[in-house]
């Protein structure tokens, strides 16, 4: 039993280091990884070989779930490169950006107010839209080693991602 803990996320499931990864072989190693090293097929086993079971699986499962998820895999490429962010106290000093974040906001709390639901609905298309767009801008910076650039992305759609999360609780 063994899985070499020094491989990235993406040399762990053999998928080229990259934003956009085929999630079919993604989906097809995280299987094969959780079939061949699940605790449950260590119950008989002995205390190191079930520790060593859960030091795989909770390897494998944070792989997975970081390359699945946009926003993590974009910090985690950085990452890789030797980027280093600090996700707790990054800040946008972007004056435009910060007046768009509050109008947003704004417009968010008014249209959980009135309780329509189209208008709701194309709030929601619109912040997935503007997501989207970091993600791709992302992408692009990541792509031209303007990782200073690519970071900026990354914490523009972390507030893009927080507004929808807010919207869905309390929707």
């Amino acid at each position: 039993m063994s899985v070499d803990f020094s491989k990235n996320y993406f040399e762990l499931f053999e998928l080229e280091c990259s934003f956009q990864i085929d999630f079919d072989k993604l989906e097809k190693r995280y299987l094969s990884f959780q079939k061949k090293f699940h605790p449950d097929k260590f119950v008989n086993a002995t205390d190191y070989e079930k520790r060593l079971s859960l030091q795989v699986t909770s390897y494998v499962n944070e792989a997975y779930e970081t390359l699945k998820n946009d926003y993590l895999k974009s910090m985690y490429l950085l990452k890789i490169k030797g980027y280093e962010m600090d996700n707790q106290n990054s800040t946008i000093s972007d004056p435009e950006f910060l007046m768009q974040q509050m109008q947003l906001r704004e417009e968010s709390e008014e249209i959980l107010l009135t309780e329509d639901s189209k208008l709701f609905k194309n709030f929601l298309l619109n912040i997935k839209n503007l997501k989207k767009n970091c993600i791709e801008d992302f992408e692009r910076k990541y792509n031209e080693l303007m990782f200073d650039d690519a970071a900026k992305k990354i914490n523009e759609m972390k507030f893009y991602i927080s507004i929808e999360n807010d919207l869905k609780r309390k929707k």
